[in-house]
């Protein structure tokens, strides 16, 4: 593939420099024509050190601080001087304020692996860490360091059975003291007693470095499927521990067994099992006990698994105390610190929150996987190739970080990217961008930028991709830039005591309110829950009838009842007992509703599972919801006095719906019931509409302008950016100036569709392939080159802003970018043979400009196109 440069200079007759976008071309490719290097002040730790205030990162001089962030790993680290600097240099002009350094306690890494121990430094790779973070801070790029990613101990350090426990010491780096003691050990070589040869500075008194992770993808909660399989002696050290904790809740064997029985009779723990002599067996963690092992399942009943969450919940918060306390008091780290396990899993999460400063997560979308008992990272892997665009499940970006993110904390998405192969990638990009502005996400670090000198697209390289490595600036100028304004609302989901330890899977259909507004969890203890003044809505989980709310509008409703961790149920919500209510479950009636939970002509998919008495709703409301034809029963009723929905019972799946309609009712949030029955969304700011049944985004703000995904039949934007012709990918125009795009002078414009190995090899899945939905089979990565497939088609595609025509491009695939500055126009295509003008198609085929061949830059002088 041969990539072209066009530049068009309105009546300036000189060229200007041209960046080299081919990553056939050079190692370190430019993410696009325009230079956004002016988001990233140099140098880096100019406004002291990073701290935490409430839910947001500020700067010592009380600026607030955010980080559009890449990371690079491993090996990528070693890379020569001039390298680093080339990549550094690069990252800044795509708008990069901050780099993660990270997995460099492995092979390759800092930790001489020659050594009889692991806790001897290569100076030689030492050094270059330090050249790193030197150049990143004198380029203006902040830094994100990492204790514990994949070392690995050995015997020489004094651990027992080092061999067994394999890299990272999971889950045993969070429990076993001499393992800990070794992390406090490295922690104070690499923090403290280590000073950069480059910047003087000690990691500690650096305030370029602006976060710090403990563990990386660690913990009790990540691996919940080793409890009961651990090597000798953590087996038997971590059962300890265990009997210990229940021995510190329950006074007796005989109190642990009333505690462990349920509601009909039947107690989790067995005969043989004492307390008093701590023979009481591990839980086997898991949130679908018919898929653990025959020899594991006796040990999976919930009251057991309940306790085994409690156990660890304070297992970890002992550990994170131990780890910031030294890391604070006696290394005098200041900067923020997190560690990252299990974002789905709440009570992982609620340790974190207790005891840390920020919460971390990961988001990918279709992540490759492996068949059962294949090996991992090794062909064939697999993939869905979904149009992300499409998804509102737990696997789509607002829903999966809406249920990671925690209320009063800054909450950083360390990962993230919408892997290779799948087709859709560069319009998820620019969801990302959107979202995480809208959401007000203080910091998102895409993975991962590899320095393999073969351009080749992979998993998650973003470097050598021209659809993830394309849309990078544009998404640092809609982040950074502030280009979608965050959202009005904020709806808080509050977990109570039994809500979080309740061992069963946590996500929720409601987490697709984040493609409407701002959705995060809190955390409280006791009977009852009172938001503060930043709350718009209160949506329960619907994990137990525990819990009564107040100090902000809510959505109330029953959903599983459970009263405690044994798992013994309630007759009703607590909530309901406010009102003097009761539910009726036996003989529920058809309903028909008016505009609330269902329009007039809506039948709903399931049933209501219980009604209240109307007559006793219509004492208290003048709204009842959902009544039926003998008029004697109501689904739920409008409480306006105390700004709440209330509901006996909800399905889950019309949870959302409903917090919805209260978002409208009690917030003024305009609400489509059609849009949202098919999964079509606007935010609340009306700056984004995400419509799941097509595929399809559309941002519409005063400076960006966007339409990804499907785009068959799309026109655009009405006054704004509009296109004719166009098929798949994303278009995006982003002022430069400061101007809405309709007025601004200076502006890209760029389009980006998929791109790939010209030899990889990806197939149906043979199982699957009558399945429209079946996966996918990557069977070969190939070499490269890297081809976006753009060919010559016709129609042209046409681009307009403000009704005028601004590009003609007779291409389908392939990508393409326009930069105007003022009379100044740079144009740039990355197929050869391409017709394309300014401006609207020519009538006459000799005027239409060719995509070059040479791939060679190339300049052409031409006056700008009156429109």
């Amino acid at each position: 593939m041969s990539l072209f440069l066009a530049l068009a200079i309105g009546g300036s007759g000189c060229a200007q420099p041209a960046p080299i976008l081919d990553p056939n071309k050079t190692p370190y490719p430019r993410a696009s024509l325009h230079d956004f290097s002016n988001l990233v002040p140099a140098p880096a730790g100019a406004k002291g050190f990073l701290t935490t205030k409430g839910e947001h990162f500020y700067w010592a001089d009380g600026s607030r601080a955010k980080f559009w962030g890449i990371n690079v790993a491993n090996t990528s680290l070693q890379e020569s001087d001039a390298d680093i600097e080339a990549m550094v240099k690069n990252f800044r002009a795509a708008g990069f304020n901050l780099v993660r350094l990270h997995h460099f306690d492995e092979r390759g890494g800092i930790i001489d692996l020659d050594a009889p121990d692991s806790r001897q430094f290569v100076a030689a790779r030492l050094k270059k860490l330090d050249f790193w973070i030197a150049k990143a801070r004198e380029n203006g790029l902040y830094v994100y360091l990492d204790l514990l990613d994949y070392r690995r101990f050995k015997e020489g350090d004094g651990v027992a059975n080092a061999e067994a426990i394999g890299r990272s010491a999971k889950p045993y780096a969070a429990f076993d003291p001499k393992l800990i003691e070794l992390q406090k050990e490295y922690a104070r070589k690499l923090m403290r007693e280590h000073v950069n040869s480059y910047t003087g500075l000690a990691y500690a008194d650096d305030p370029a470095i602006v976060m710090l992770e403990i563990y990386d993808e660690n913990g009790l909660f990540m691996r919940r499927g080793l409890w009961r399989s651990m090597p000798e002696p953590y087996a038997t050290n971590f059962k300890r521990l265990w009997n210990e904790w229940l021995r510190s809740k329950y006074p007796t064997t005989s109190a642990l067994r009333a505690a462990w029985t349920d509601g009909s009779g039947k107690s989790a723990l067995f005969a043989r099992e004492n307390l008093e002599n701590g023979t009481v067996e591990l839980p086997a963690m898991t949130w679908t006990p018919n898929q653990v092992s025959a020899a594991d399942r006796p040990y999976s009943l919930l009251a057991r698994r309940n306790d085994g969450a409690r156990f660890a919940y304070d297992v970890h918060r002992r550990y994170f105390r131990e780890m910031k306390a030294y890391l604070r008091n006696d290394l005098g780290v200041r900067i923020p610190l997190c560690v990252t396990g299990r974002y789905d899993d709440l009570p992982d999460l609620s340790s974190q929150a207790a005891e840390l400063d920020f919460i971390g997560c990961n988001f990918y979308y279709d992540h490759p996987y492996w068949g059962g008992g294949l090996p991992q990272w090794k062909l064939p892997s697999y993939f869905h190739n979904k149009n992300p665009l499409s998804d509102v499940a737990e696997t789509s970006m607002a829903a999966a970080t809406g249920l990671a993110r925690v209320k009063g904390k800054p909450f950083v998405v360390r990962e993230w990217n919408y892997c290779w192969p799948n087709q859709g990638r560069g319009a998820g990009m620019l969801e990302a961008a959107a979202f995480a502005a809208f959401h007000d996400v203080d910091a998102m670090i895409l993975f991962v930028y590899e320095t393999s000198k073969t351009a080749r697209v992979g998993y998650f390289n973003v470097r050598s991709d021209p659809a993830r490595w394309g849309m990078a600036a544009i998404g640092a100028q809609i982040y950074l830039g502030g280009l979608i304004a965050p959202a009005r609302h904020k709806v808080v989901v509050p977990y109570g005591t039994v809500d979080t330890f309740t061992y069963t899977k946590y996500h929720n259909p409601l987490y697709a309110l984040g493609w409407t507004t701002r959705i995060e969890n809190d955390f409280f203890e006791g009977q009852t829950y009172i938001a503060d003044r930043g709350t718009d809505l209160i949506v329960p989980p619907g994990r137990s009838s525990v819990g009564r709310y107040a100090g902000a509008p809510a959505l109330l409703y029953g959903g599983v009842l459970t009263k405690d961790l044994s798992g013994k149920s309630a007759a009703q919500p607590d909530f309901l007992s406010s009102y003097r209510l009761n539910l009726r479950r036996n003989n529920v009636p058809v309903l028909r509703y008016d505009g609330l939970l269902f329009d007039a002509l809506q039948a709903p998919a399931t049933p209501a599972a219980s009604v209240l008495p109307l007559s006793a709703v219509r004492a208290i409301s003048s709204r009842p919801i959902g009544v039926n034809e003998s008029a004697n029963a109501a689904h739920g009723f409008v409480d306006d006095a105390q700004k709440r929905l209330v509901f006996g019972s909800l399905h889950r799946d019309e949870v959302l719906g409903a917090a919805l309609d209260a978002l409208r009712r009690f917030g003024g949030v305009p609400n489509d019931p059609s849009k949202v029955a098919r999964n079509a969304f606007y935010s609340d700011t009306r700056q984004i509409f995400r419509d799941a049944a097509n595929g399809r985004l559309i941002l519409n703000a005063p400076q960006v302008q966007a339409l990804g995904g499907n785009l068959s039949g799309v026109k655009g934007i009405a006054g704004g950016l509009g296109v004719k012709n166009a098929r798949n990918g994303a278009i995006v125009a982003v002022s430069l100036d400061g101007l809405p795009l309709v007025r601004s002078r200076r502006y890209v414009i760029k389009m980006v569709t998929d791109a790939r190995n010209l030899d990889e090899i990806v197939v149906r899945d043979p199982r699957f392939i009558r399945s429209p939905n079946g996966q996918w089979m990557l069977t070969q990565f190939g070499k490269g080159p890297v081809s976006t497939s753009g060919k010559n088609t016709a129609p042209p595609l046409q681009i307009f802003l403000a009704g005028k025509p601004q590009l003609s491009v007779a291409m389908t695939g392939g990508s393409w970018e326009m930069v105007v500055d003022g009379d100044s126009r740079r144009f740039y295509c990355d197929t050869p043979g391409v017709k394309w003008t300014f401006g609207a198609p020519p009538q006459s085929g000799a005027l239409w400009k060719t995509v070059s061949a040479s791939g060679h830059f190339q300049d052409l002088q031409s006056k700008r196109e009156k429109n």
